[in-house]
């Protein structure tokens, strides 16, 4: 039991399954109690619960049909979950802990938004955000954008790390240049040419 405990806390299954149920809870409290445009301020004018309904990708980008971005973002994302479930599995005695980790939650966003797409008619199948810095940015956002964000940084972060020690590796295992050995004539002539 205790091994099995042990390799569920490492592989970082139990992060996925957190921050999809805070994802789905929190778009589900927001979805029934709120109306599209509502806004609680939490922080004035800094932060605040403001209900959005995104049919686009992020920061709004897509395009103008509704059902081309929903059945596309679909397909992306479920393309992308089954390359990162592809890999988690076919290499998970090779990654460590923090590859797992960043993994984790980039699938934790991709199947967060997912569902909304699919499942929520409330939200017209539209990706419910409601994460809003209105005194930072205009974009509203929510956990499950949120981890897609912090997993990828993460990723980022960590492969720019091994680039660099792979760099200093290698520029420590390159021969160095070695001072040509001068007879005891060369030696003076050199020294000699110094001089002058």
């Amino acid at each position: 039991m205790k091994a099995k405990l042990t390799w569920f806390f490492k592989s970082f299954i139990w992060l996925f399954v957190l921050m999809l149920a805070i994802d789905l809870i929190t778009k589900l409290v927001i979805m029934n109690n709120m109306v599209v445009g509502d806004s609680i301020p939490l922080i004035k004018g800094f932060l605040h619960i403001t209900y959005s309904q995104n049919p686009n990708a992020a920061f709004g980008m897509g395009f103008s049909d509704p059902q081309l971005n929903r059945w596309l973002y679909i397909a992306i994302a479920l393309i992308a979950t089954g390359v990162i479930l592809f890999f988690y599995i076919k290499k998970f005695n090779k990654y460590g802990l923090y590859i797992k980790a960043c993994l984790m939650l980039i699938l934790t966003g991709a199947l967060g938004n997912v569902i909304d797409r699919l499942f929520y008619a409330k939200s017209n199948y539209c990706v419910v955000d409601w994460i809003d810095f209105c005194g930072i940015w205009g974009a509203i956002f929510n956990i499950a954008d949120s981890c897609i964000v912090v997993g990828s940084i993460m990723l980022i972060v960590y492969l720019i790390v091994e680039e660099v020690k792979d760099y200093k590796i290698k520029k420590a295992n390159e021969p160095k240049e070695e001072t040509p050995v001068l007879s005891k004539t060369e030696q003076e002539k050199k020294d000699y040419d110094n001089q002058e």
